[in-house]
């Protein structure tokens, strides 16, 4: 009897395996290639295409196959192209929106085709929040950690450090306004131990921030936090340099990630600039991706922000289809609720809560210091990891019930610290 069990196991897992290599997951890249996501959006693709190519050349044959159309940061756009290939090309997995604004559409679209979504970047709370509330979803998988907690590290960090005036600058959508709810919590929890002096969004076009830059040279910030603020964001610590209005500490938010931004920037915008991230540059994970990036794509490339989650992700999608044993979309999703994988990022991809988020993920910050590193010694800076933080076990919908009570930082409000 336990010889049968063992054939009928054995036939089953090669019926499996059979049925998935006759047919390649088709997996379709939503990526914003322009608008005003087009500085992030195409490292994404890079990313993607390079876990992809690794799979393939490991299995032998075309495990996995790679299309990706331009989001182009428009959500009109992004629907109308997603209706056409999943009527046309009929994809497995779909994801790689940039902003919130289109991370919208695989939200809603996601449940209505029955087609499994991927999010590599953070996730935004406030776009759930009435109005122009979407639903929750177990079809949009998100790697890391809730913007939410993200400004809560920031406070968390300002505090450790010693700030006592603290400010924000970010994007006038979604990802800023959660982000600064997030340190507002912080500040509100932990017995207000700073001032936040300043806060300032600014529009996702926008490139010359000669006005906030004064604001915040008037504000005589201790530290200042910039979750993203649109197409200028790698030029902002650069000016505020060159306006002598850069405070102790200038603290970016994930999207900046790595030496890959700080390339972007420049040495001298970049030097002493710290930044929320998803790696340990001195992990063994990191360092090889690091490489593969670099044969894959030249030898004085580096990474571009959130592209270590998308390598991860896709790693972690060949895990799910592998331990579901079939491309029926239920059982993916709810494989994905099980199956956690780890290579280039600081916290696995997976096992997903209910709604799509990643339970419990970690959070790191990184300093760009003067000297070059192994992994990048035509450039003048490296990373040294200067904190690891655990968020709280919690599902999408915890957080979204706490957000839901809060409001978000407001210019020219006030927030003292507690005397």
């Amino acid at each position: 009897m336990k010889r049968l069990l063992m054939l009928v196991v054995a036939v089953g897992l090669a019926a499996a395996w059979t049925a998935l290599a006759e047919e390649p997951i088709r997996i379709l890249g939503t990526i914003d290639f322009s608008g005003d996501a087009a500085n992030i959006g195409p490292g994404y693709d890079r990313a993607i295409r390079l876990a992809v190519a690794e799979i393939n050349a490991a299995k032998g044959f075309t495990f996995m196959e790679y299309k990706a159309i331009d989001a182009e940061t428009s959500p009109s756009a992004l629907d109308a192209k997603l209706r056409r290939e999943v009527l046309t090309w009929r994809p497995h997995i779909a994801g790689g929106a940039a902003l919130e604004t289109t991370i919208r559409i695989l939200c809603l679209r996601g449940p209505e085709y029955k087609l499994p979504m991927f999010i590599g970047g953070h996730l935004s709370m406030t776009k759930y929040v009435p109005p122009g509330e979407v639903p929750l979803t177990p079809w949009v998988a998100y790697y890391g950690y809730s913007d939410f907690f993200a400004g809560q590290l920031a406070g968390r960090f300002f505090h450790e450090m010693g700030a006592k005036r603290v400010g924000l600058i970010g994007g006038d959508y979604d990802w800023g306004y959660s982000n600064g709810i997030g340190l507002k919590y912080y500040w509100e929890t932990n017995g207000r131990p700073f001032e936040i002096a300043s806060v300032i969004y600014t529009p996702l076009d926008k490139t010359d921030y000669s006005t906030e830059v004064q604001l915040v040279k008037e504000a005589n910030l201790d530290a200042v936090f910039i979750p993203y603020t649109g197409a200028g964001w790698f030029t902002l610590a650069t000016q505020l340099k060159d306006a002598g209005a850069a405070p102790e500490i200038i603290l970016y938010g994930t999207t900046y990630s790595n030496i890959g931004g700080a390339m972007v920037t420049g040495e001298y915008g970049a030097e002493g600039i710290y930044t929320l991230c998803d790696h340990d540059p001195n992990s063994e994970g990191w360092i090889n991706f690091v490489r593969a990036w670099q044969a894959a794509y030249g030898e004085r490339s580096f990474p571009d922000a959130y592209a270590n989650n998308y390598y991860q992700m896709i790693y972690w999608i060949k895990e799910v289809y592998e331990t579901a044993g079939t491309k029926d979309p239920e059982v993916i999703i709810r494989t994905m609720q099980e199956v956690s994988f780890q290579n280039a990022c600081i916290s696995p991809m997976g096992p997903l809560c209910p709604f799509g988020s990643n339970w419990g993920a970690l959070g790191g910050v990184v300093k760009f210091e003067a000297g070059a590193s192994e992994l990048a010694p035509f450039f003048g800076l490296h990373e040294v990891l200067v904190r690891t933080y655990e968020t709280p076990k919690m599902n999408a919908q915890d957080v979204l019930e706490i957000v839901k009570g809060l409001t978000r930082l407001e210019p020219g409000g006030s927030y003292p610290a507690a005397e």
